[in-house]
């Protein structure tokens, strides 16, 4: 009987422990399936960053070199490239004395520094119109001016070394009463006005329906006319 139950014990106790064994067995084996798991996703994480970050630096890269093509291109606008030194002659120029659309009286003068060119703007009366009819050219280094006096040499009165004969049909008025003849400034000197080509702007006079200007420069180059309106206005630009 002691020999049975010596059986059955050891047996009992054999049995117990192998199912600790296995138990064990199976508990490292879940650890290690876990810490696997765990490494994949923390490794597919990084991964995923990393993709993230190397697409957020192409996208800066991409919008760095636009902005540098949109400077390279503003430094590279400049207004003179559209235009030339061509004289500027209106249709059916020049037309009969006085035949203007008008009146146009001129009421004041000015003269400013931009960048790149400079500009001379001629200013009309309130109700007048712009010339509807004009001469500008370059005239070498002598003005171009018709006002009745065959001994007057304009050339000797403004500065410059060529000079831009402006004819219109425009009046400062001396076919009107003296209270109504031109009070604007009659000369406008560059070194006043910080202008880098144009040296003097002087008004001429008026002879037979047509009013001179001539603008002296250090040297010709190409220019723009134009007019604006409320107030009437003739503005011309000379390139630096």
């Amino acid at each position: 009987m002691r020999k049975i139950l010596f059986i059955l014990i050891t047996a009992l106790v054999a049995f117990g422990c192998s199912s600790d064994k296995s138990s064990v067995v199976e508990e490292t084996a879940e650890v290690s399936s876990t810490t696997e798991t765990t490494m994949t996703a923390t490794e597919e994480e990084v991964v995923e960053e990393e993709v993230v970050e190397e697409e957020v630096v192409e996208e800066e890269v991409v919008e760095e070199e636009v902005v540098e093509e949109e400077v390279v291109e503003e430094e590279t606008t400049s207004a003179c490239d559209s235009w030339d030194a061509d004289p500027k002659v209106t249709v059916g120029w020049p037309g009969s004395s006085g035949d203007f659309s008008g009146p146009s009286i001129q009421e004041t003068a000015r003269i400013g520094a931009h960048d790149g060119y400079d500009r001379w703007v001629l200013e009309f009366r309130p109700g007048s119109t712009p010339p509807t009819g004009w001469e500008i050219w370059w005239t070498g280094n002598y003005i171009n001016s018709d006002v009745g006096e065959e001994s007057f040499d304009p050339t000797e009165e403004v500065e410059g070394l060529e000079y831009l004969t402006i004819r219109m049909l425009s009046s400062s008025g001396w076919a009107l009463p003296e209270e109504e003849w031109y009070d604007g400034p009659r000369d406008l000197y560059g070194s006043d006005a910080g202008t880098s080509n144009l040296m003097q702007a002087s008004l001429m006079g008026d002879f037979e329906g047509y009013s001179t200007w001539a603008i002296g420069v250090d040297h010709e180059a190409p220019f723009n006319v134009y007019t604006l309106a409320e107030p009437s206005r003739l503005v011309i630009d000379i390139c630096h």
